[in-house]
């Protein structure tokens, strides 16, 4: 049998991807692997992209059903892509029973109702909290208090004083603070450039005035213009906070001295500004704030008020008679008490000052006479029988040794203020120059001294004007005592106001 030869051929070494590297190849293999996972996660996105905007269509739709159908779709096209990448898998939490569906849904409707409720009570207590920081109304104007018999006495409602003195309202509104006013009433007398009607020997006190309210700080304030003269004066001024008073002069005092008027007319601005619901704080101009006078108020009573008195009368003196004819019972107790100074008095605005203002104007009015006793005796008489009715205006006497008449400063107690240069006595509030004719010099010196540092500027001030009339002074003054008692008879006048 014949076989064919083969030849001897010697093997060939083959080499493949000649030229190539290892880590060039490996290098590849990464890069193709990329590739491919890239577009599977482009498949993927693209797939839930759809899913997205399928799941947003649903949604505005408001049906949970679909809603979840989406979800089980998306959960199940991430797992895919997770498998091919080595990612974490997602588990879809199985649908929650009907009734846990419906717990659920109760629990959410009374955590919404819990909500309405806590901002229905967060708003309550946003309006509490507003009306106690404005001085609620209802109980500044006494709306608590029982509505009074007589009509005349019952104030009447806010906007019917807003819209009857619109001006007033107004400037209220704009000048006051913490619903706080201090009230000034000014004409022809304050300035003194008409010697006629002036009486303490000339001097500018409403321009001191001025200066005295911007040294303390006192903003707000109000100057109420009686008459065409001050009203020039205050425009030429410029800066101040003023109005006209355009109420009518009572007919009793049409002919009287120009100072009388202002009295009067201060107990029915008193009404209209209670009524609008303002503390106010009238004030003369004779006098020398030292201190704000708004940081020194109790305001725990309607009336905070200065006295005239000087020693322990001016908070209320307890005395006695004694009818030795009538045996071991033939004594009894009274209380002497000085009167107010109604030149420094704050007013709450309530339902009691109202009608103590408003019996106040009408027995000037009516009868006229001196406002300040008029006032006193409706302050401070009590009820009684069918002729008088009080306004049960509680009273706080302001401290003698912070807010002094100058009988205090310049003779009862001037040791502890003269010389100024040893003095160790407190700064005071204010000081009232109610008894001293010339007021404004003696108002100078306090400022001199106070604000200036001229410690000594008062020093060289008589405890008096003069002895004339100091003797004078003395001569009324026991004259009026007499008046009000008789010690040595045992009996004590009474005169009480009739309304």
């Amino acid at each position: 049998m014949a076989f064919a030869t083969v030849p001897n051929i010697k093997p060939r070494r083959v080499t493949v991807n000649q030229g190539w590297s290892p880590k060039q190849i490996t290098l590849a293999s990464v890069l193709l692997c990329g590739c491919v996972a890239a577009l599977l996660s482009l498949r993927t996105l693209k797939h839930t992209a759809l899913l997205d905007a399928h799941a947003a269509e649903i949604r505005h739709s408001g049906n949970p059903l679909a809603e979840r159908e989406v979800l089980v779709k998306r959960v199940a096209a991430w797992n895919i892509n997770a498998e091919q990448n080595g990612l974490p898998l997602l588990r879809l939490e199985e649908e929650k029973p009907k009734q846990q569906k419906e717990e659920v849904e109760k629990e959410e409707e009374a955590k919404e109702q819990e909500q309405e409720r806590r901002e229905a009570q967060e708003e309550e207590e946003e309006e509490e909290a507003k009306k106690k920081k404005e001085g609620t109304e209802e109980s500044q104007r006494g709306a608590f208090d029982p509505p009074d018999p007589n009509p005349a006495y019952r104030m009447r409602p806010k906007a019917q004083l807003e819209a009857e003195y619109p001006e007033i309202a107004e400037k209220l509104a704009k000048f006051s603070a913490n619903n706080e006013i201090m009230l000034a009433l000014a004409n022809g007398v304050m300035i003194c450039q008409n010697t006629t009607i002036c009486w303490w020997g000339g001097g500018d006190i409403l321009g001191s005035f001025l200066t005295i309210l911007e040294k303390v700080d006192i903003k707000n304030y109000i100057i109420g213009v009686m008459d065409d003269e001050t009203e020039r004066y205050l425009t030429a001024k410029g800066n101040t906070n003023w109005f006209r008073v355009k109420l009518p002069v009572p007919q009793i005092q049409e002919h009287s001295h120009p100072a009388n008027r202002v009295s009067t007319m201060k107990y029915t601005l008193l009404q209209i500004f209670i009524q609008l619901g303002y503390n106010t704080l009238i004030t003369d101009m004779d006098l020398v704030y030292l201190q704000n006078p708004f940081s020194h108020l109790h305001r725990d009573a309607d009336i905070e008020v200065q006295t005239d008195g000087f020693d322990d009368t001016a908070y209320g003196r307890l005395g006695s008679v004694n009818d030795p004819t009538m045996g071991w019972g033939g004594g009894g107790l009274f209380v002497t008490t000085f009167t107010t100074n109604v030149g420094c008095m704050w007013t709450k605005a309530n339902a009691r000052t109202f009608k103590l203002m408003v019996q106040v104007t009408e027995h000037l009015l009516n009868k006229g006479g001196w406002d300040q006793q008029v006032f006193n005796q409706y302050l401070m008489h009590p009820s009684h029988g069918t002729a008088f009715q009080s306004a049960y205006a509680h009273l706080r006497v302001l401290d003698i040794d912070l807010w002094l008449n100058s009988k205090i400063f310049f003779r009862s107690r001037r040791a502890r203020y003269i010389p100024g240069a040893t003095s160790q006595a407190q700064l005071p509030v204010m000081i009232h120059m109610n008894y001293h004719p010339d007021k404004h010099k003696r108002m100078l010196c306090i400022m001199d001294r106070y604000y200036y540092n001229k410690v000594d500027a008062c020093d060289s001030m008589p405890e008096a004007q003069n002895q004339a009339h100091e003797k004078t002074a003395k001569t009324l003054g026991m004259r009026r005592l007499r008046g009000c008692h008789d010690t040595t008879k045992g009996v004590v006048r009474f005169d009480p106001p009739k309304v």
